[in-house]
């Protein structure tokens, strides 16, 4: 995933002594090259500022100590009295006549704040839970046996391997109730903070400015007709996962009719499945498409598995990583008694030449994908590095994601795990065909309703369609309703889960995963068709086309200069996301699970819990 600047828009009463000095400018101003004059100035130091902030919430994030989270907070709240003194004067222009450019960067400059003191409590209440979270952990035992694990790597490994139902609820119940119930407090005065923050800028509510990210008014049902377009698929999907999990567990801790128990599905959240392949693959008699194996046996390093992933996107002709990457990136977790918040990001420090990943990087095959979907980040960053900085940014939140997923996708495929090397045998029939698309369809197609739920819970939370006393309930309600996913114990008042992951605790919106999931398979198409593939998407290896590469580059260089479907129309023709591309990549699987599941006498859709 992508940093995200989280301060950009606070503002305290800081000494106007510490930042640069910003010209007064006339009202109603109609001169278009003082505006250009002005965004100039503004995209020069508004750099700088985003560079020093960076840097210091790297070293946060990194090295979670108090000093850390002070400097990182000061930085922020510079950003932001720089933001809301430029925003200022950005309004004093009357854009009516400029060029689309022009107005186009006016809108983006810097933006309103509250007082001083609210803005320190923001960004401070934002440090705290990214501190409790990066910190949190789990206990059992007594005294000298008493064990203690920590979300990463112990607690994430205990879910993605264990097949014992009593200590995966341990690790479940353990971390959601130390977190979020830690968390509870905080988050409700984040959410009240953020609303008032987001009304200040002219939106009725925060989740109104995150959905006005994308550019249209009509973005929420958009995402619902997406949703339905796909549910049929995921509903064939959870049927058959539901029988693998009562095969595996039992019909004491399994309904075969019901929902799914959250704490079975893989890691902490249910977010992806990936890791209940291990005893749903539909052929086992086929040769392994997963390379863990072979990463140890050839003596991967963690570099070298960086090295890999870069060779992959310079083998289209895109840009290598700048020298500094490997010296000043955290891709191994800290032994010398750091705390560090472990989940992958990528950084952009906005000064053009540094660009790093935070990451506590294991030798397996799920990492070597997601280290392939980091440097998606880190290209895309580097493919607009040459524009103003207010447009330093993807396309929309979701063609960031999609780049990087995209390349993973690429890279998962038998055909290219053959041609690095890390899969001996490659099988092109019909069995492996399935067992490869399911393997996908665990990280993709299970993830589109998740993601939905996330954004879709707090856009109602935001907007107060519920009382907070009731938020914890709601949230279930619409995770067995849409995700036909339910809690494994009862919750109480005092529990609040959505913040006990990373994304929600650190202000990150999730529907990104929810659009670049689309996106990605839309990308995929276009690039396959300028690379030359003929055949079925699903065999699609774009790896080695500079042809492909070419077309990809030009539409990262964009950033966000354009409404994202102008980007999108460059790269494939559409100017809509849709679900065509996906829905064909995935149709054998779909034939077969529609089979499979009758089979079983396995009717898609759940009979819900009561809440």
């Amino acid at each position: 995933m992508i940093f995200q600047l989280l301060a950009l828009s606070f503002a305290a009463k800081l000494s106007h002594q510490e930042l640069p000095e910003i010209s007064n400018i006339k009202a109603n101003n109609t001169n278009e090259d003082e505006a250009i004059e002005f965004l100039n100035r503004y995209n020069s130091e508004y750099a700088v500022l985003l560079n020093k902030y960076v840097l210091a919430d790297w070293d946060y994030n990194t090295n979670l100590t108090d000093a850390n989270a002070e400097a990182s907070i000061a930085a922020g709240l510079a950003v932001g009295v720089y933001g809301e003194q430029a925003n200022e004067e950005a309004s004093q222009f009357d854009p009516t006549n400029f060029s689309d450019d022009t107005k186009r960067q006016l809108s983006k400059v810097g933006g309103k704040g509250l007082s001083e003191e609210e803005m320190q409590n923001l960004s401070s209440i934002i440090s705290e839970m990214g501190s409790i979270y990066g910190q949190a952990k789990v206990c059992r035992g007594e005294g000298q046996q008493e064990e203690c694990l920590a979300l990463e790597p112990e607690l994430t490994v205990l879910l993605a391997e264990s097949t014992n139902a009593t200590e995966r609820l341990w690790a479940w119940e353990g971390w959601h109730n130390l977190v979020g119930r830690t968390l509870k407090t905080l988050y409700q005065q984040y959410v009240e903070l953020k609303n008032k923050l987001a009304q200040v800028n002219g939106y009725t509510d925060y989740g109104d400015e995150l959905r006005q990210k994308y550019e249209t008014t009509t973005f929420e049902s958009d995402v619902q007709e997406l949703y339905e377009e796909m549910k049929p698929l995921y509903l064939e999907l959870h049927a058959y996962i539901r029988r693998k999990l009562y095969e595996t567990y039992g019909p004491d801790v399994v309904d075969i009719k019901g929902t799914l128990p959250q704490h079975l599905l893989g890691d902490m959240w249910g977010r992806f499945w990936t890791n209940l392949y291990q005893f749903s693959v539909p052929f086992p008699d086929r040769p392994a498409i997963d390379p863990t194996p072979q990463l140890i046996a050839q003596n991967y390093t963690i570099t070298r598995m960086f090295q890999t992933g870069e060779e992959f996107y310079t083998s289209m002709g895109l840009k290598a990583l700048p020298s500094t990457f490997y010296d000043l990136s955290m891709l191994d977790k800290p032994t010398d008694g750091r705390e560090v918040i472990c989940h992958a990001t990528a950084w952009d420090f906005y000064d053009a030449k540094d660009f790093r990943i935070k990451m506590c990087t294991k030798i397996n095959f799920e990492d070597f994908l997601t280290i392939h979907h980091e440097l998606g980040h880190v290209q895309y960053f580097m493919q607009y590095s040459d524009q103003p900085t207010v447009y330093r940014d993807g396309a929309n939140d979701g063609f960031h994601e999609a780049v990087g997923e995209l390349m993973s996708m690429c890279v998962s495929t038998p055909k290219h795990l053959h041609t690095i090397g890390l899969i001996e045998e490659l099988s092109e029939d019909k069995e492996t065909e399935i067992n490869y698309l399911l393997s996908m369809a665990l990280s993709t197609i299970q993830s589109l309703p998740f993601h939905y739920l996330q954004d879709l819970w707090r856009w109602r939370a935001f907007r107060g369609e519920f009382p907070v006393e009731e938020w914890n309930n709601e949230f279930w309600k619409l995770s067995e309703e849409i995700v036909g996913v339910s809690s494994p114990v009862a919750r109480g008042p005092e529990d609040l889960d959505p913040p006990t992951i990373f994304h929600v605790a650190q202000d990150y919106d999730m529907i990104r995963y929810f659009s670049r999931t689309i996106l990605q398979f839309q990308f995929a198409d276009s690039l396959c068709k300028a690379s030359g593939h003929e055949g079925p998407l699903n065999q699609c290896d774009f790896y080695g086309s500079t042809a492909a590469g070419d077309k990809l580059a030009a539409m990262l260089q964009m950033g966000n200069s354009k409404p994202w479907p102008d980007a999108l129309e460059a790269l494939t023709g559409e100017r809509t996301m849709n679900a065509k591309a996906i829905r064909s990549y995935f149709q054998p699987l779909e034939d077969w699970l529609k089979v499979t599941n009758w089979l079983n006498n396995d009717t898609p859709g759940w009979t819900r819990k009561s809440i």
